[in-house]
C-alpha cells in the first residue's frame, strides 16, 4: 500500500488537481464480476469512458476543445466489513490536457466540479451501457439476480458458496449458514433516526457513484494519503482481535447506522 502510493505520487500522477470517483455495483453483479476478470475490466472501461466523456464535454462548454483526460484506477475486491465487494476507486485528473498548437507542450485545464445532476446522468449512462453489454454476453439477468444456472457453482461449489455468502454478509458454512455475521454495537437509541448521505453521491438500482473527494494540485501529501486509502488491503490487522473462545472480532472503521461497531467471525477447522 505505502509503496504503491509513493510510486503513484512520485512517478505517475502529475501536479494537477485529482478527484476520486468511486463506483459500486449491485450485489449480483459484484458476484459475477468477482469471478470474471474480463467483465470487471469491461465495467471499468465503460465507467471511465463515461467520466472522460463528461470531462471533455465540460471543457468544451468552457471553450476548450479536444481535451484529453487521464486516470489511475484500483479495483477493490472487499468492503469495509471484510465482505466481497468488488468496486472501483478511480483517481481522475480533475480536468483535461489540451495542446494549443501542433508540437507544443500540452497544458492542463481544470474543469468545474460535477453537480448531483451530472452524477445522476453519468450513472444512468454507465448503467444503460453496461446493461447492453451484459445482454450481448447473455448475462443480463445477473445484474439484478436471476435463477439461471451458475457455472461457478458447478465448477467450484465451495468457493462459489463462500463468495456468495461474503457478498451478502452472511455465514457460509456450519449450523449458522445463511445467517448474518455476528455483530456487536452501541445502543440504537443513541443514534440519529437517519444518517445524512455523503456529498456528491448518487445511487440507482443497486449502483452508486461518489465523486466528492478532490485534492488540490499542490497538495502532494494529501494526494499520497488518498492513494494509500484506495490501495489499502482488505484487512486492517490492528482492528482484528482473537477472542478467548477462539472467535475473531473485527472492529469497523466507522460504526454502521444501526449501531454495529464490531463483526464476530467463527473459527472453522
Amino acid at each position: 500500500m505505502a509503496e504503491r502510493a509513493a510510486h503513484l505520487v512520485d512517478h505517475v500522477l502529475p501536479h494537477v488537481p485529482v478527484r476520486q470517483w468511486v463506483l459500486t455495483l449491485p450485489m449480483a453483479l459484484r458476484y459475477r464480476a468477482g469471478f470474471d476478470p474480463a467483465l470487471a475490466s469491461a465495467i471499468l472501461e465503460l465507467f471511465l469512458r463515461t467520466v472522460f466523456g463528461w470531462l471533455r464535454g465540460k471543457a468544451r462548454d468552457e471553450g476548450v476543445a479536444d481535451g484529453r483526460a487521464g486516470a489511475v484506477t484500483i479495483i477493490q475486491r472487499a468492503g469495509g466489513s471484510v465482505n466481497a465487494n468488488l468496486h472501483y476507486h478511480s483517481l481522475v485528473l480533475d480536468g483535461v490536457y489540451v495542446r494549443r498548437d501542433p508540437g507544443s507542450k500540452p497544458s492542463f485545464h481544470a474543469t468545474a466540479p460535477p453537480s448531483l445532476s451530472d452524477l445522476a446522468d453519468m450513472l444512468t449512462t454507465a448503467r444503460v451501457g453496461l446493461r447492453r453489454r451484459l445482454a450481448r454476453r447473455g448475462l443480463l439477468r445477473s445484474e439484478t439476480g436471476g435463477d439461471e444456472a451458475d457455472p461457478r457453482a458447478e465448477e467450484a461449489p465451495l468457493l462459489a458458496a463462500c463468495y456468495a455468502a461474503s457478498v451478502q454478509g452472511t455465514v457460509a458454512m456450519g449450523p449458522k449458514a445463511g445467517h448474518d455475521v455476528g455483530r456487536l454495537g452501541g445502543e440504537l437509541a443513541a443514534l440519529p433516526d437517519s444518517m445524512p448521505p455523503p456529498a456528491a453521491w448518487v445511487r440507482a438500482e443497486g449502483y452508486s457513484l461518489h465523486a466528492g473527494v478532490r485534492v488540490a494540485a499542490g497538495d502532494r501529501q494529501r494526494l499520497e494519503k488518498l492513494c494509500r486509502y484506495v490501495a489499502r488491503p482488505a484487512l486492517a490487522l490492528d482492528r482484528l482481535q482473537e477472542l478467548a473462545d477462539g472467535r475473531f472480532a473485527y472492529r469497523l472503521r466507522h460504526a454502521w447506522s444501526d449501531g454495529t461497531e464490531t463483526l464476530i467471525f467463527e473459527r472453522r477447522p
